[in-house]
């Protein structure tokens, strides 16, 4: 178990010897590319296996948005819960596991009831895993000033690669063995979870500590104060104008998940060069983990997240012209700032200015607010893309101006006024 000294802030905490920060980022890569080697198997194949199933549009359709609607209501309580186990490590593997024993029922499962019951119960088990993975990586930035982004990037290589490999297997097998594909992500996700480091209980020690009758599970005499607690807490009240410009910058992004390789092949692109255009995207991000420490440190997280909204309005502005195969080779690079630069921004904006011991709790208020509008955009988007084609990225990029205005209109991570002088992490 990792005993590191009690670092107070997002700073470098130069009595960590370096070799147990070396220790610590190696083993959250691992638990990083673990992680999403699951979600690289079930976001573009589970689809795909509903249609040989049987199932119509509609039905696929009802199933994936009831399973992220499950996802809102349960993910932010188990990151709570998260809070205040002994160590969130232990959660997090139990979520793993389960995860694992919930994609076994997929084997079995025929008819439209059954499966989406199935899919149901694994979204429950399953969704707290990322959010988890990411608190346990900021109290390792908070205690060992560790490089969250150096970690992450090996989510996005491992999601790319289970994309590849998913493939290849699936290809290979045929969609009918989908499952046992996912049974085996789900596997790899569960041994590497058990390299989690263990940081022990989540530390109370904040720039901003909340005052005892302010915690929100500490009991209440009476049930208008209770109903009051299931709003954001003092703490995320201030984050809560950035968080939602955050959430509008990654939302945005629903046109491009699901409509941009169909406007390539429109505009008369083959699978080769949409391939291209998708693995510029992925590496662009991975760039981005991997050098964001310095930009952060230099400009701030505020000045970093309006630059990514701006980046955002222009790219889905662009979006509705044919550039050429070169144009849009070069508009991919882009996903470094609107998408990367936006996450990285976010995990910094907790880290810096929420008590270790609230993390959870923040990851789950993001994650709600993300999953929710992601959903809505989709929605949305669909039926702006289905009437007018390209010109639906101008609705994605109205959403990116929108977070740009509520960011520049949003305070500072930490003021004066409320727990210290603001600052930024290193």
């Amino acid at each position: 178990m990792v005993q590191p000294p009690r670092a107070s802030f997002m700073t470098s905490d130069l009595s960590v010897p370096a070799a147990t920060r070396r220790m610590f980022d190696r083993r959250m890569s691992f638990v990083f590319a673990g992680n999403f080697v699951t979600l690289g198997i079930f976001f573009p194949f589970f689809p795909v296996w509903l249609g040989h199933k049987g199932l119509d549009g509609d039905e696929i359709g009802l199933i994936l948005a009831l399973q992220i609607g499950l996802r809102v209501l349960v993910c932010p309580p188990v990151l709570r819960q998260a809070d205040r186990s002994r160590d969130r490590a232990h959660l997090l593997i139990a979520a793993a596991f389960a995860s694992l024993v919930a994609s076994l029922p997929f084997f079995q499962v025929e008819g439209w009831s059954s499966i989406l019951l199935a899919t149901l119960v694994l979204a429950a088990v399953w969704c707290p895993a990322i959010p988890l993975t990411d608190a346990i990586a900021l109290s390792g930035v908070r205690r060992l000033g560790s490089d969250y982004g150096r970690s992450r990037l090996w989510g996005s290589i491992s999601f790319i690669a289970a994309n590849i490999a998913g493939g290849v297997l699936i290809g290979w097998l045929g969609v009918g063995r989908f499952p046992l594909v996912l049974c085996l992500a789900f596997l790899t996700a569960a041994l590497v979870t058990l390299a989690a480091p263990r940081l022990g209980q989540p530390l109370k020690a904040s720039p901003l500590p909340l005052a005892p009758p302010q915690e929100p599970w500490t009991p209440s005499p009476s049930l208008i104060q209770r109903l009051r607690r299931l709003g954001p807490a003092p703490d995320m009240k201030r984050l809560l104008p950035t968080l939602i410009g955050i959430a509008l910058i990654q939302a945005s992004h629903a046109l491009l998940n699901g409509f941009a390789s169909l406007q390539w092949a429109k505009l008369g692109y083959g699978a080769v060069e949409i391939g291209v255009f998708w693995a510029i995207g992925v590496v662009a991000e991975v760039m981005l983990f991997r050098l964001a420490a310095q930009p952060l440190r230099r400009f701030g997280i505020k000045a970093v997240l309006l630059a990514s909204a701006l980046v955002a309005a222009a790219r889905w502005t662009l979006f509705t012209h044919d550039l050429g195969l070169v144009g849009f080779a070069l508009l991919q690079t882009a996903h470094a700032m609107t998408f990367a630069a936006a996450h990285v921004c976010l995990q910094m904006l907790i880290g810096s200015s929420v008590a270790e011991n609230r993390f959870g709790a923040a990851q789950g208020l993001s994650f709600a607010l993300q999953t929710t509008l992601m959903a809505a955009a989709t929605f949305g988007g669909g039926v702006l893309y289905q009437q007018g084609g390209a010109e639906a990225f101008y609705a994605m990029a109205a959403m990116a101006l929108a977070a740009f205005v509520i960011i520049a209109l949003s305070p500072q991570p930490q003021s004066a006024g409320e727990g210290g002088k603001t600052r930024e992490p290193s």
